[in-house]
């Protein structure tokens, strides 16, 4: 039987060398701590691209829904590809622009 103190230990986070670093004699501070600038833009930014994402998907179903009801008109057909391909494009900007936003926070804190 595994106990409850096996189970607990696998969602503590350990933390070590969380102290200020010290640069020069003086502290630097940590540009993503909670409350900060950089982390309440961080925060902002991130929240953005979200709802970019969520924008991006909708217009995926908006173009399925048009390729649906097409009913053989190719332009339609040809209309709802472009989007389609538009919208896959626009989610992996938004994914990349995450993934640069993430990297640049955890380097600068």
């Amino acid at each position: 039987m595994v106990s409850a103190a096996t189970i607990s230990s696998f969602f503590v986070n350990s933390a070590f060398a969380q102290g200020s670093a010290i640069i020069g004699g003086t502290p630097r501070p940590d540009a993503t701590a909670p409350g900060t600038l950089g982390s309440n833009v961080t925060t902002l930014i991130n929240y953005f691209l979200g709802m970019l994402g969520l924008v991006a998907v909708g217009f995926l179903i908006y173009a399925g829904v048009l390729m649906v009801t097409a009913g053989g008109a190719e332009e339609q057909v040809t209309k709802a590809r472009k989007i389609i391909m538009y919208a896959v494009v626009g989610i992996v900007i938004i994914l990349l622009s995450y993934t640069i936003v993430t990297f640049v926070s955890s380097a600068l804190g």
